[in-house]
């Protein structure tokens, strides 16, 4: 990197065409060669500052006072946001100056001695070689530094909007580490190939080799990226949390862990069932937990032998002893067919809470309420039975009604 700096400057000097970029034969393309030619450039510029300073120099002397001055300000400026003049932010605290404060706590003392450094070369006529390297070093801390700083503020912005809606607290358990490897990836990614480009490597090149590599591992691997894609859909859709009751297929289970590629399942039966992100979302699923209540339908059926006006009175009837029970809501009750031993009826109410458990104890107690209710107005259940006729006899009858044979 120093030499192409120095080359780019004697053609200046010369007065030629500027080139910005250095003869053929300075080209470097593999990225090893570039880091350890940044490695022998590191070494000459410490060596050349050492030397200079030895040398007792007035600049030297004063470009040395400025650097550690420079240094101590920043150090201190740091130790004041965090611990001196301001106080600390709490583990959910995420408001914007506590996020200011998270991001001057990543303000790395590498970082502050590269502006010490910038400082003092843009004062002071460093030599040639070490002025080069000062400006690639700042540059590549620069880098360093911007992508720790641009993670830490992406997820403490994401998890200062989470705080702002509680609602979404259960999500942030599934989605937190998914976002944040991502994040990390991408940021990653960036930060390298910057690295890179500024110690001299062809990023060109290297770009072609991972778009290739990248399009090979893509399709060797489609199914876990679909399971990826599909685990994201799932953070940013949110059609279920961790902790809700799901229902697809003849499979009930409650939501314990959402991964990356899978996700866990804890059956009614107690066994923990584990299926991919992607089989997931293209079954129909039924989210329990976000009923705000539960319809329960059922049916009975009584004699045929009830008198017509007192069948007719039954939904009313119905309608009075639900509005008895604690925490049901009659929706209707209407005669619906006339069935083989029975007047058939149809019930529908909601119990108000969703819960399974606690909407089938409010259905025992609406069957049981049924059951003292009838008895008290004289209405008798039915069960399934047969009459038989003979032709030429007579139909024998108890109290006006036939007999009835099972």
């Amino acid at each position: 990197m120093l030499k192409r700096f120095e080359l780019w400057l004697w053609y200046r000097l010369q007065d030629t065409s500027p080139a910005s970029d250095p003869p053929p034969d300075e080209q470097v393309s593999d990225p090893l060669t570039a880091i350890s030619d940044t490695a022998e450039d590191a070494t000459q510029a410490a060596t050349e500052f050492f030397s200079w300073v030895r040398s007792g120099q007035r600049e030297a002397l004063l470009a040395v006072a400025l650097i550690i001055s420079v240094l101590i300000l920043l150090m201190l400026f740091r130790w004041a946001v965090l611990k001196g003049i301001v106080q600390l932010p709490r583990a959910d605290d995420y408001s914007f100056s506590a996020m200011f404060q998270r991001l001057v706590r990543r303000f790395r003392t590498y970082f502050m001695f590269a502006i010490a450094l910038q400082v003092a070369n843009s004062v002071f006529a460093f030599p040639a070689t070490l002025s080069a390297f000062t400006h690639v070093l700042f540059v590549l801390t620069l880098v360093l530094q911007t992508s720790e700083w641009v993670r830490e503020f992406a997820l403490s912005f994401m998890l200062r909007n989470v705080h702002r809606r509680p609602g979404d607290a259960v999500a942030l358990a599934s989605a937190f580490n998914i976002i944040k490897w991502f994040i990390n990836i991408a940021i990653a990614t960036v930060a390298l190939l910057l690295i890179l480009d500024n110690v001299g490597a062809d990023v060109t090149a290297l770009l072609a080799g991972l778009g290739i590599g990248g399009i090979a591992i893509g399709i060797a691997a489609q199914g876990v990226f679909r399971d990826l894609f599909s685990s994201l859909s799932i953070v940013l859709d949110k059609p279920f949390q961790v902790g809700d009751t799901i229902r697809y297929g003849e499979t009930w289970g409650d939501i314990e862990d959402i991964g990356l590629k899978t996700t866990r399942i804890r059956s009614r039966s107690g066994e923990q069932i584990v299926i991919s992100n992607t089989n997931l979302l293209e079954q129909e699923l039924h989210n329990m937990q976000r009923m705000t209540r539960r319809r329960i339908e059922t049916g009975f059926g009584i004699i045929y032998q009830t008198d017509a006006e007192l069948a007719e009175q039954v939904p009313g009837i119905v309608a009075q002893m639900m509005r008895e029970i604690p925490e049901v809501v009659f929706d209707r009750c209407g005669m619906s067919a006339f069935g083989p031993s029975s007047l058939d009826y149809s019930l529908v109410f909601y119990t108000l809470k969703p819960d399974y458990n606690a909407a089938m104890a409010a259905r025992s107690k609406v069957l049981l309420g049924l059951l003292a209710t009838f008895r008290e107005h004289g209405i008798e259940f039915a069960y399934p039975t047969q009459t038989l006729y003979i032709e030429g006899m007579p139909s024998p009858a108890v109290n006006g009604r036939p007999v009835k044979a099972t």
